[in-house]
């Protein structure tokens, strides 16, 4: 790079770095590529030789500035009227992306692409059902956004109306890369957990594809086959098993939930909260049944699964009145809706022993962090918290969780 140019500050930790790829996807010399560290979560890594100092990076990198505004409402429990069980929820995705794609317009959303041996997660583009089919369900994994961007930029050049759903922090690089708001673009993002890596992820898709025989074709997690809210792993293998597996004995699936695996810029994003990327949000209305038992029914089962969905901007009330017409919906308050999503009104809590888990994929691979889990999540340690879990009064089990939780922060 000429003395003269001033070098790019892609990020200043990893904290602030979510891995979108907006940064990459922008640049005019292709002087960013997203590489992994050591521990497999994307970067973007600068070639000094090939950069201008054009400063299009830092201008499209929308976790850093904070793109979005706080959700005005209204707020619904909602769900699609049709099939919807190719969806982890209430389908409210689905139904969108179908009246979209029937007004010819394309959806852009996260898909497994097989390759070689591996389960590559890639946002890509649908124009039918039957390409819409891989967009749906869940993938826990982070998946690669930034391939996608310039097509979507692409589509609506043409006047065509675009639907792009993915984390907050991804239609926050959208919303970076394309430097101005397009009328016919409708953002959905996600009431988003966290991401492991995808170098995570295809270690344990490796495990299983030899402990079974087969290559892994399709991973579904929260299969609904024993109704919603089942953390329910379904494998579909290349030689057409179908293998079920409960979360609690997935270790992938379990160190998810619990926390261990997330990059982290997760336990501090901006996006866990009312302030939201995306015109609209969609998730799982968790707690319903508890807090909210009178909305189930007319089109809410809580069997098929019932989805929050987020209104908020003005953009979100039109794309709902002009492509909602498949749901089901009925209105309720944010509070109501964030009761049971912890990631409504915080970013996931950094578990203590998390860099424990980490630090033995970096250093063994899936071996050396299946290992951690089984000695501490299988062995006495996990038998003693369950039996003091049964055995111990509610008030004192909140105790101690309140001081765990004090010693953390």
């Amino acid at each position: 790079m000429s003395e003269c140019k001033k070098r790019p500050t892609l990020y200043d930790s990893s904290e602030a770095c979510c891995g979108c790829g907006a940064c990459s996807a922008v640049c005019p010399k292709g002087a960013i590529a997203m590489t992994e560290d050591a521990r497999g979560f994307v970067f973007p890594c600068l070639n000094e030789d090939l950069c201008v100092g054009c400063g299009a990076c830092e201008r499209a990198c929308g976790l850093h500035a904070r793109l979005g505004g706080e959700s005005v409402g209204p707020w619904y429990a909602a769900a699609g009227k049709g099939d919807v069980s190719a969806s982890a929820s209430g389908g409210v995705f689905a139904a969108l992306a179908r009246s979209v794609i029937e007004c010819g317009g394309c959806v852009f959303g996260a898909a497994y692409d097989a390759c070689e041996d591996n389960l590559l997660v890639r946002h890509a583009m649908a124009e039918n059902e039957q390409e819409l089919g891989s967009l749906l369900n869940s993938k826990y994994v982070q998946s690669n956004a930034g391939c996608s961007f310039a097509e979507v930029r692409q589509q609506l050049r043409t006047g065509r109306q675009v639907l792009f759903c993915g984390t907050p922090c991804q239609v926050a690089g959208l919303r970076g890369f394309l430097a101005r708001d397009w009328e016919n673009l409708t953002t959905v993002d996600l009431v988003c957990h966290g991401v492991p890596s995808e170098r995570l992820f295809n270690s344990y898709v490796h495990e299983l594809s030899n402990r079974f025989g087969s290559p892994v074709s399709d991973i579904r997690f929260r299969c609904k086959r024993n109704g919603w809210g089942h953390s329910l792993l379904l494998l579909l293998l290349k030689d057409g098993r179908e293998i079920e597996i409960t979360a609690d004995q997935s270790p992938y699936y379990d160190m998810f939930l619990k926390l261990k695996t997330l990059r982290d810029s997760c336990y501090v994003c901006p996006y866990a909260g009312s302030f939201r990327a995306g015109d609209l949000t969609i998730g799982d209305f968790w707690g319903i049944e508890r807090n909210r038992p009178d909305l189930i029914g007319d089109g809410l089962d809580v069997m098929r699964g019932i989805s929050c969905l987020l209104i908020n901007n003005e953009r979100g009330k039109k794309a709902i009145d002009c492509f909602g017409q498949g749901l089901a919906k009925k209105e309720v308050t944010f509070d109501e809706i964030a009761k049971g999503n912890d990631q409504l009104r915080h970013p996931s809590v950094l578990p203590v022993d998390r860099d424990m888990y980490l630090q033995a994929f970096e250093k063994s691979g899936w071996s050396g962090i299946a290992h951690v889990w089984r000695r501490r999540e299988r062995g006495p340690l996990h038998f003693a918290k369950v039996t003091a879990g049964k055995v111990l009064p509610s008030s004192l089990k909140k105790s101690i969780k309140d001081a765990l939780r004090k010693a953390r922060a």
